[in-house]
């Protein structure tokens, strides 16, 4: 009897438990089932124009970027300029310890000194011999004193352009290499921006932006097409540019030949800095009238195919298509839609935005 009993009590109490969790979570529950189910953003494919670009990855620099360093061995005697100056073309920029030219100097003057005492004297003994001999210990003497004012040139640094000093790479008292100076890019530089040398001069008030193109991209490429340049550490900010120059040689990236463009800024930030790293869009062509959907409804699917999701009966539909022209929101779209098919903008499945493998002009 008292078990009964017990288990009674414990049904009752069971049953207010479901109760008030019927009242608490009931609704929700029934919202959940019955709640409308929102469709996602959708696109129609249809007929666009919109310009075609060539896009890279790649990295800002001064203008006129220039490594200045000394052309001999020898240890820094002074410095004259620093960070932030501004030069002049031929400006002195540092000298060497000269100790050592100024003595060959001397030597080769007074070489050259003897040599003409000696012609003097041949002459008065009138010994045409004689006079040959001091004229040959003239010349030579004369190709010494060249290369000993040559030499002594060397241990002072000019600046071979007007602009900024933005690096000094050295101070009085070091020891230096003799190395190269002239301007210096990632294209002649192994791809890399990295000016080093003992002073380096450039305008910072006028960037360039280095990129390399594909081989399929750099056919389409011409000097003055117009373009845009963001940069990674300034979201937001974009920047108008031209086309500058396209370097005629490849440099290899993984065994496959790259292009390199200098685009040249038409707008400047006090937030730009060399070596910061961004993309560029290069205008190239206009689609007109050509089938597309915006990028972001494409995707790479798992069979590694370029597909979009198309909508259909409620549903969503994996399809491949193929791609021609790309542009900053369109994308042509050459196979697989139809006009009227509606696409998922940002389907879940997306991995990466298009690229065209090879943008033709239309």
């Amino acid at each position: 009897m008292k078990t009964q009993t017990l288990l009674r009590r414990l049904f009752i109490a069971a049953g207010v438990v479901v109760v008030l969790l019927a009242v608490a979570f009931g609704p929700t529950v029934i919202a959940h089932f019955t709640k409308k189910q929102v469709p996602p953003a959708l696109a129609t494919a249809a007929d666009q124009s919109f310009p075609v670009l060539a896009t890279a990855s790649g990295v800002l620099q001064p203008g006129q970027l220039e490594n200045v360093n000394f052309p001999i061995a020898g240890q820094v005697q002074s410095v004259t300029v620093q960070v932030g100056s501004k030069v002049t073309f031929r400006q002195l920029l540092a000298t060497l310890n000269d100790s050592t030219q100024q003595a060959e100097l001397n030597a080769a003057n007074f070489a050259v000194s003897a040599a003409q005492a000696a012609i003097a004297q041949a002459q008065a003994s009138g010994s045409s011999a004689q006079v040959s001999q001091a004229e040959a210990q003239l010349a030579q003497a004369q190709v010494e004193l060249i290369r000993a004012k040559n030499d002594d040139a060397a241990t002072r640094l000019y600046a071979p352009e007007s602009g900024t000093v933005l690096q000094v790479n050295g101070v009085p008292g070091d020891s230096v290499s003799a190395g190269n100076s002239g301007f210096t890019n990632p294209a002649t530089n192994g791809g890399s921006a990295i000016a080093n040398g003992f002073i380096v001069i450039g305008n910072n008030s006028n960037f360039e932006f280095w990129a390399p193109f594909s081989q399929s991209e750099d056919v389409l490429l011409a000097p003055n097409q117009t373009a845009t340049v963001t940069v990674d550490a300034l979201p937001g900010l974009s920047l108008p540019a031209v086309v500058k120059v396209i370097e005629p040689s490849a440099i290899q990236v993984g065994g496959v030949p790259e292009y390199y463009a200098d685009i040249a800024l038409t707008a400047s930030d006090a937030k730009l800095r060399s070596g910061q790293t961004g993309s560029v869009n290069v205008v190239i062509a206009n689609a007109v009238n050509v089938l597309s959907v915006p990028s972001t409804a494409l995707f790479t699917g798992t069979n590694g195919a370029l597909q979009v999701d198309v909508w259909s009966g409620g549903q969503a539909y994996p399809t491949t298509v193929t791609i021609a022209d790309v542009g900053i929101k369109w994308t042509q779209i050459t196979s697989g839609l139809v006009p009227g098919e509606q696409v998922v903008l940002s389907p879940a499945g997306q991995t990466s935005l298009p690229t065209a493998s090879s943008p033709s002009p239309s």
